[in-house]
């Protein structure tokens, strides 16, 4: 979650009051990457996660070690957040190696105090209300979920158990903003799948969908696919219902006049447009209020180093955490961004499935119907209807596209996991649940796999456990005879 400047007492009246702050980064442009990644102990007979205390001690070692403060808390203790130093779209390759070298001194810092990453983008078995247990120490991560208030229970089971990876793009103007906005909630099913990790289960039960996504809908208004997408006649048009948005945003927790957290009682709620009572309608609270939304491409503040805001970003958040899926999301979503053929190659193979914002009205219907079939895709993954289309096939024609996109440059065999993803179908989801039908072998596989595995980010694990899988003598049900 973004970070407020508690001592912004700047008044904020109307959407004028801030609109300037959206209007782009022009030529300087910039991308850059977050990983969360899960940590537990494996010398447990229950793989108990991260405590709160390890969490401080793993933070401090890493941030110490490895210069900066790149490893960042999330609410609950089990997770660190790291973030790579932003890039300019000529860069890619740059900010690839600076990500890895951050997650390598996390990983290295974790081992030291005998701490294991997570194979899984999850952890298997481990519910919410678990992992709910040991919140960070943080005032707004307290005020938020130590407890949750009783209304708020499946949002903060969101955040405890869902992990991702995001992308970021410091936007040129609004047009470009808009643009690829929409084209990301257009591929948004197709990217949760492609990038998915999930183990197959969720809170410690079998889950034969896109757990993540579950748990995302239960944010309602504040996640998914905002409703001006399909209205916003231009880019300006989309800041501006942005805007709106955030100021009547309902706030479970704001900030007083003295920069401290007021937390409301179950079933009160107060929207930034409600503080103007208070005198409370600060910019504090409004950066507060527009990072309380959590749609799967989301508007964030850009801040310099004395936690000013200076302009904004949007955040490509529907990308799964795994070997390469940091590397695979960056290639896809900055390429996306700043190369306009792969960008307009890639419209048009959108409107060929329907997804035409031309027909605002009948690309959403056909959107809404895709999320729903990727959150229940009930195994079959990339094996299922997308649009006026088939997602496989979809996704094998933009794996054409990226591929196009990258040729001469030196990041060709950093696309290997993507493109073997896209094409076969066999995301790492996907195998997962080939390999670790039982909750038995997923826990024994955490407890015992070598981390050198997230050595070598060009791979996926279809291409890593091709042997494993096609001499498999027990598989799921349904992939009996496959081979990859």
């Amino acid at each position: 979650m973004s970070d407020v400047n508690a001592n912004d007492h700047r008044k904020i009246t109307s959407v004028d009051d801030v609109i300037e702050q959206y209007l782009g980064a022009r030529d300087q442009a910039m991308t850059g990457i977050e990983v969360e990644l899960a940590f537990f102990d494996p010398e447990t007979p229950d793989l108990t996660p991260m405590t709160v205390c390890q969490n401080k001690v793993l933070k401090n070692a890493t941030n110490a070690a490895c210069g900066g403060d790149f490893a960042r808390n999330e609410p609950t203790a089990e997770m660190l957040e790291i973030g790579s130093k932003p890039g300019t779209p000529d860069n890619l390759k740059a900010i690839i190696d600076d990500t890895n070298a951050k997650i390598a001194c996390l990983t290295k810092k974790a081992a030291d105090i005998g701490l294991k990453r997570s194979y899984f983008q999850d952890i298997p078995n481990k519910t919410a209300k678990q992992l709910l247990e040991n919140v960070v120490d943080i005032p707004r991560y307290q005020a938020f979920f130590a407890p949750p208030r009783d209304d708020m229970h499946e949002i903060a089971a969101y955040f405890s158990v869902c992990k991702s990876d995001q992308v970021s793009v410091s936007y040129q103007d609004p047009e470009h903003m808009l643009g690829n906005i929409r084209r990301l909630y257009a591929l948004a099913p197709v990217l949760f799948l492609l990038t998915d990790n999930g183990s197959g289960y969720d809170e410690g039960l079998p889950f034969s969908g896109h757990a993540g996504m579950k748990h995302r809908a239960s944010l309602k208004t504040r996640g998914g696919v905002p409703h001006y997408l399909f209205t916003a006649q231009n880019g300006e048009d989309y800041i501006r219902s942005h805007i709106t948005h955030v100021i009547n945003n309902p706030l479970f927790v704001y900030y007083d006049e003295e920069g401290k957290l007021v937390r409301l009682p179950s079933g009160e709620w107060q929207s930034f447009n409600g503080l103007k009572e208070k005198g409370l309608n600060t910019a504090t609270n409004y950066y507060f209020a527009q990072s309380i939304l959590w749609p799967d491409v989301k508007i964030a503040a850009l801040k310099n180093d004395k936690d000013e805001v200076t302009g904004h970003r949007y955040e490509a958040r529907m990308l799964g955490v795994g070997i390469h899926q940091h590397q695979s999301a960056l290639l896809m979503i900055a390429g996306l961004a700043f190369n306009p053929l792969f960008a307009e190659k890639t419209d048009r193979l959108l409107a060929e499935y329907g997804f035409d914002w031309n027909l605002p009205n009948l690309t959403q219907t056909h959107l809404e119907t895709a999320y729903d079939n990727a959150r229940n895709h009930g195994g079959h993954f990339l094996d299922i209807a997308y649009g006026t289309g088939h997602m496989l096939e979809f996704t094998r024609s933009f794996a054409d596209l990226l591929e196009e996109a990258y040729l001469t440059t030196n990041l060709e065999s950093a696309l290997t996991p993507i493109l073997a993803i896209a094409r076969s179908g066999y995301t790492d989801g996907k195998i997962n649940r080939i390999l670790f039908d039982t909750m038995h072998k997923a826990l024994d596989f955490q407890r015992s796999y070598d981390p050198t595995i997230f050595n070598d980010t060009n791979m996926c694990a279809k291409l890593l456990f091709q042997k494993e899988i096609n001499h498999a003598k027990a598989i799921s049900v349904g992939y009996a005879g496959e081979s990859i």
